[in-house]
């Protein structure tokens, strides 16, 4: 019995060493720029440590799963930027780029902004993606290939290049087209029937992540007061989404709720576009419904690193993107730091829902500060007060929208996003609340400090009152 125990504990910790050494050596190779272990034939290495670790209960093993996981996350962050470094060599000469438009075009009056990846620069391919600002372009869309010519400029964040104002080739359109950019065109065009444009482009942000049809006015009162996270298609939604799904279908059956959500799920995903923050809510979601499905659940510290690993080793470029770091921070505040204050202000006792959104939203907001003042310089002190007002009748909004692109009956839909929008009209106008230093200054990354030291602090106690709880036992 104590020997079946002893294996099953060491298989977890030998997986959780693997995942911290993704993660891990994610970092250091993208830090370092590792480009050495770009052939697969490392791979092999990686397997037969991560066997011998896996099939030896030793705890000197989990080290060598450790390094396996920085082994994975070296081959694979170093064939992402040797392809980087091709494309770089590229910079300051004329050339000829083919690439699919990878997430939803961002248009306005000064222009259209792509990101293209799979890419053919000179007829020649290579991984990475390209940051290109065009003219005003109406007709490109989500999976498009595009060809351009232009002079090719350094990149910046995730980009390996930028080109700006390129010459237009050729546009084609997928054959056939991707069913779910079909259906979610169709229903984006009866809400816009259904509703003024203000509101069916917020109500559009709201409940498919389709962003790029807000004004910058309303994109900058947005950051202002901290509620940029709504507009961009993340947990949020997958939550509401599969809990109005679990609700209904587990009346069928257990694996009816399970199947109906894993479906909503992956149509979801399909029709916002897989990005950073999507991808994380997607992993997070299906483990939790499969959890849920065998009556069980993940601890959550094991859960945010499965979902760490999995994404980085997708493109260990979201390291730096920033959707990637503010999904995990708002993600780790809620299910890390929001549980410890709730024990903190309310032992055992369950707060109520009011309490609950105040300390979720603060939690949220202290893991995300850092962040935001990193690349914006901005952060509102009001952001709670507005969260408190929007948050709670955020799923009643979605489900009038959805509601109004069916029927094309939006009067309801009308009346809750005006409430939307004259509360963050309200809260945007208060710059005062509104502190702002220089961006890009990495000190701010210190303020982690006073909030990470006591949740490890908190929970270094917690193990040993559990060891010795063993121990007299």
């Amino acid at each position: 019995m104590w020997k079946s125990l002893w294996k099953t504990i060491h298989q977890s910790y030998i997986f959780i060493a693997l995942i911290g050494g993704i993660i891990i050596g994610t970092i250091l190779s993208l830090v370092f720029r590792v480009g050495f272990f770009s052939s697969p034939l490392w791979l092999v290495l990686v397997l037969i440590l991560f066997l011998y670790a896996f099939i030896k209960p030793n705890y000197f093993f989990l080290v060598v799963a450790f390094f396996a996981g920085i082994l994975i996350a070296f081959v694979r962050t170093s064939s992402e930027l040797v392809g980087q470094d091709y494309v770089k060599n590229f910079v300051g000469e004329t050339v000829e780029i083919t690439g699919q438009i990878k997430d939803d075009p961002n248009t306005d009056e000064s222009g259209t902004q792509l990101k293209l990846t799979d890419l053919e620069i000179n007829n020649t391919k290579m991984r990475g993606a390209i940051f290109v600002k065009a003219s005003k372009i109406e007709s490109v869309q989500r999976d498009d290939k595009i060809k351009i010519t232009g002079k090719l400029s350094e990149g910046f964040g995730i980009y390996a290049a930028s080109i700006y104002r390129p010459e237009i080739k050729e546009i084609a359109h997928p054959n056939p087209e991707n069913v779910f950019i079909t259906i979610r065109n169709w229903f984006a065009k009866r809400v816009k029937e259904s509703l003024p444009e203000k509101e069916a482009s917020l109500g559009l942000a709201y409940i498919l992540g389709m962003k790029n049809n807000l004004s910058d006015e309303l994109m900058e009162i947005l950051r202002i007061v901290g509620l940029t996270h709504i507009v961009v298609a993340s947990g949020t939604h997958l939550s509401i989404i599969v809990e109005f799904a679990k609700k209904w279908f587990k009346k069928i059956s257990r694996f009816a709720g399970l199947l109906f959500s894993l479906v909503l799920v992956f149509g979801f995903g399909s029709m916002a576009g897989w990005t950073a923050s999507i991808m994380r809510a997607a992993i997070v979601t299906v483990l939790s419904l499969v959890a849920w499905y065998y009556g069980r659940k993940f601890g959550a510290m094991r859960l945010i690193l499965i979902a760490m690993a999995t994404t980085l080793l997708i493109n260990p470029m979201f390291l730096i993107d920033i959707g990637w770091l503010l999904s995990f921070g708002s993600f780790i505040g809620i299910m890390i730091l929001g549980p410890e204050l709730t024990k903190f202000f309310y032992g055992k006792k369950k707060p109520n829902k009011i309490a609950e959104i105040i300390i979720t939203t603060i939690a949220a907001t202290a893991m995300c500060a850092p962040i935001l003042l990193y690349y914006f310089g901005t952060i509102s002190l009001i952001s709670l007060a507005a969260n408190l007002l929007i948050l709670p009748t955020l799923s009643i909004v979605m489900g009038l929208v959805f509601f109004a692109g069916i029927t094309k009956i939006g009067f309801l839909a009308k009346i809750a996003l005006d409430y939307h929008l004259v509360v963050m009209e309200f809260f945007g106008a208060q710059k005062m609340f509104l502190i702002e230093i220089e961006a890009g200054n990495p000190w701010v990354f210190l303020l982690y400090i006073p909030i990470i030291c006591p949740l490890v602090i908190i929970k270094i106690k917690r193990f040993r009152h559990r060891r010795d709880l063993c121990y007299s036992f």
